[in-house]
């Protein structure tokens, strides 16, 4: 199917097998594009980054801070609202890089690492309420054993519960992640599905990274896993084996079936690009007629 095609066909309805909308129900209104940039970081100016993200016509914002060094928001939100960006995204701090903890790890079963995650992405979610936004994107942990699954699952559960009390009081919104291969749970997204389900809190949702989803299983399958729970995501491309973060349009997903699988859970949410160092180095990688579609438009 071609762009063009599967635009037609999406704004139409189709026929009545397509997409989620078997009901007659209301077209999807257009989707907003969104990239990553970042706040903090030595020679990546806060003008600069923002120029990039003006230049492939980006709406918001997804901010990636340098959590070591904690920067201060302040600047970077005055220049987003000067030129009309919002700042919706913070993605929160992980691993090494921490604000405070020695490593950040939600699902660790070592209870004083637990305590510091929890400590310090409540700082990042300090951060992304100073920033001006309302979601917060999680990593559900860090590599490791499969037999440890139930023990970190449990420990994940007790972190985001704390977490979300935090956000919801705010206004803000908690997105777990899914992650490459290696991670339990974390690598697969029904694994999320069930536990975010479980929690039933309206502060936890789901972020998709389409990159690690076609690394760890298949990027349709994991959207579809995703359902209604899904409330951003992280775009980029690979050769299915490495986490390359390559523009859309650069490695082997397909791109048009992930439109239609996004279309079929009714995902009204943002279209996030995680490739901000590709297109810094070369902004001609960015494919408008790849994004497009994603987008619901021509």
């Amino acid at each position: 199917m071609t762009s063009t095609s599967l635009q037609n066909k999406r704004f139409q309805g189709g026929d009545p097998g397509f997409l989620g909308n078997p009901h007659g129900e209301p077209t999807l209104p257009a989707r907003q594009l969104g990239t990553m940039i970042t706040c903090g970081y030595p020679n990546l100016t806060p003008q600069s980054e923002l120029d990039l993200a003006a230049s492939i016509g980006a709406e918001l914002l997804e901010i990636l801070p340098d959590w070591r060094s904690f920067p201060d928001v302040g600047p970077l939100r005055r220049a987003a609202q000067d030129r009309g960006l919002r700042i919706r995204n913070v993605h929160g701090c992980w691993g090494g890089q921490s604000i405070k903890a020695r490593r950040v790890d939600l699902g660790s079963v070592d209870a004083a690492i637990h305590r510091e995650s929890i400590d310090d992405l409540r700082r990042c979610i300090d951060w992304l309420e100073a920033a001006g936004g309302t979601h917060l994107i999680i990593h559900p942990g860090g590599l490791s054993e499969a037999d440890e699954r139930q023990a970190r699952r449990g420990q994940l559960a007790r972190g985001l519960v704390e977490l979300a009390e935090l956000a919801a009081g705010g206004g803000m919104c908690l997105c777990v992640e899914n992650m490459p291969p290696g991670v339990h749970p974390g690598s697969l997204m029904a694994d999320l599905h069930d536990l975010v389900r479980e929690l039933s809190h309206p502060a936890i949702a789901l972020a998709l990274d389409t990159g690690h989803a076609h690394i760890s299983a298949d990027v349709v399958g994991e959207t579809l896993a995703a359902g209604h729970h899904l409330a951003t995501t992280h775009v980029h491309d690979n050769d299915g084996r490495r986490d390359s973060h390559d523009p859309p349009g650069h490695g082997t997903i397909a791109w048009p079936a992930w439109a239609e699988a996004l279309d079929r859970i009714r995902y009204e949410g943002p279209i996030v690009l995680e490739c901000i160092r590709q297109l810094r180095e070369d902004p001609s990688r960015f494919f408008h007629d790849v994004i497009a579609p994603l987008l619901g438009r021509e």
